[in-house]
């Protein structure tokens, strides 16, 4: 039977870091989290690599890496092809389906990658499922009749998802949104908190994405000494981050009370933030500095990816993007996608590639018999992986201080079933003077592997590069039975589903990969189910 109350509450902070939080806490703007830190566990929590939204949040619900989930990124790499992934591609059941295998009930609302929602006992009103998911409708809440609740209750845009269009060509978009985003948190903590009281769980966890949002668009108007900052602006921007974290705080103390004072709390994040560097990398440039990768000659010279990129989604009304994004199985958007990552590669005289993200520099191998115009035999991996990490060992500044930190095989970081799915190379920045290099398009054009990002590019926009950055350790507060008060733990973000399992006294799933942190309780085997169970691939 379903309490009143729900045993355990999960919140989930997207893009808080432990840092950050230690820091408003100690000038007085945290009381709620800084209580709840001294009553049990905290926990600088360390991402996946690199940390990245969709892998992490899916490492939280399954319990599992992500080459073993099987979600990669925001997309999947299908040949010279892109997709976008969604919940369909997750390959492990959730944390949430678990428990409610075992009698309990759960609530999970907006974590990213979680469209379509599962039908749970309880309910599931799906986060963002595309880059340019405005808002959701009735086909991301289960049971649907919930979707008429939350809409009569907050109306019409009570599955709305971001508090700023970070696609808008309004120049004052920034002024508009630092109201905009604690303004957001408060109204998605009335909307948990009247889930709470109106859908009782036995597990009810909630995600916020507004830290992610502001650290990526404010962090130089917070950080004096960001090289990203702006010579002058308007004061009030200086003041976003901190306060959404304190709009954040207040959610946190409003959702415990609502819990009661007998739930378990854990808090957690799925990384952390940090400054961008004006250093820009580029790395298909890098690769044919180091005879790895041709260009192709341009065709259109005005219309160049990144362009197209950051182009298009402004132009069209926000309410219309993701019916247009999904149109046709979402084929428009996966083939500018594609062009972007792609388009100026001369493959068959490519034997690496990179497909440039931001936020995951990687390289890939032109391998013939697994790429469609594959130019590097499997035998000369090694010697092409050895080619690259010289080549980004030479992206330095001027004064020889190193970019990248370190060159990482695929084996050396995924093991599972679909490790495939992952870059063969990673690369690791370093963080020179304490910011992360932006990774830039080449554009399909020589020139310089190491450049300066000047002018108005400093400030970024969605799709190019942001003033903030993830970093890889996030957050991790827990509140329970068996909890010891005021310690500090070490932990992966893996390792949270085997702790809630923990706190509730149900048994581990079999497919867990994470364990509970040391010094905290800890779950046991589930005998009734020996074996992992595994989605079928799709």
């Amino acid at each position: 039977m379903t309490a009143s109350r729900p045993r355990i509450l999960v919140l989930g902070l997207d893009g808080a870091g432990l840092d950050l939080v230690l820091r408003f806490a100690a000038e007085g703007r945290m009381p709620n989290l800084s209580a709840l830190m001294a009553r049990g566990a905290r926990a600088p929590l360390l991402s996946t690599t690199p940390a990245t939204t969709f892998p992490a949040w899916t490492g939280f619900l399954t319990g599992a890496a992500p080459s073993s989930h099987g979600v990669p990124d925001f997309t999947v790499r299908e040949g010279y092809r892109v997709r976008f992934v969604g919940a369909r591609d997750r390959r492990l059941p959730t944390v949430f389906r678990h428990l409610e295998s075992r009698g309990l009930t759960c609530g999970a609302a907006w974590f990213p990658a979680t469209y379509p929602p599962e039908p749970l006992a309880g309910y599931q009103i799906s986060g963002w499922d595309s880059p340019v998911t405005a808002r959701g409708d009735s086909s991301f809440v289960h049971p649907r009749g919930l979707f008429r609740e939350l809409v009569a209750a907050f109306g019409r845009d009570a599955l709305s998802f971001g508090a700023a269009d970070e696609f808008g060509r309004d120049p004052g978009w920034r002024e508009k949104a630092a109201t905009a985003l604690p303004r957001g948190v408060r109204r998605r903590a009335e909307m948990a908190a009247f889930l709470l009281a109106k859908r009782p769980v036995d597990m009810a966890a909630f995600h916020f994405g507004e830290a992610d949002t502001a650290a990526h668009h404010f962090w130089p108007f917070h950080d004096p000494g960001s090289p990203r900052r702006p010579a002058s602006f308007d004061a009030r921007l200086s003041r976003v981050l901190a306060d959404v974290y304190e709009a954040l705080d207040d959610a946190v103390g409003l959702l415990v009370a609502a819990a009661g004072p007998g739930a378990s709390v854990i808090v957690l994040s799925d990384h952390g933030s940090g400054g961008s560097s004006d250093v820009a990398l580029h790395l298909n440039r890098m690769l044919e500095h180091a005879g790895l990768l041709t260009f192709r000659p341009a065709r259109l010279r005005a219309l160049t990816p990144e362009r197209l990129r950051g182009a298009i989604p402004g132009l069209v009304d926000a309410r219309l993007r993701r019916p247009l994004f999904r149109l046709a199985g979402g084929l428009l958007p996966s083939l500018a996608e594609s062009h972007v990552r792609f388009g100026r590669i001369d493959f068959p005289r490519t034997v690496a590639f990179s497909e440039e993200l931001g936020y995951a520099p990687s390289v890939w191998f032109n391998e013939l018999g697994r790429e469609p115009r594959g130019a590097l035999s499997h035998r000369s991996r090694e010697r092409a992986a050895l080619a690259v990490e010289k080549a980004a060992s030479g992206l330095s500044l001027d004064d020889g201080t190193r970019l990248v930190a370190e060159v990482i095989r695929r084996k050396d970081l995924h093991r599972g079933r679909y490790a495939h799915l992952f870059p063969d190379l990673t690369l690791a920045l370093a963080r020179p003077r304490g910011y992360t290099p932006a990774c830039l398009p080449s554009l399909g054009e020589s020139g310089p592997a190491v450049t300066r990002i000047v002018g108005p590019a400093l400030l970024g926009a969605k799709g190019r590069s942001l003033p903030g950055c993830h970093t890889p350790e996030g957050l991790l507060v827990a509140v329970g039975p068996g909890v010891p008060a005021n310690v500090r733990v070490q932990a992966r973000i893996e390792d949270v589903a085997d702790l809630v399992c923990a706190l509730l006294g149900a048994p581990r799933a079999p497919w867990f990969e994470g364990r509970s942190p040391e010094g905290l309780p800890q779950s046991v085997p589930d005998p009734s189910n020996v074996a992992p169970h595994v989605v079928e691939d799709r």
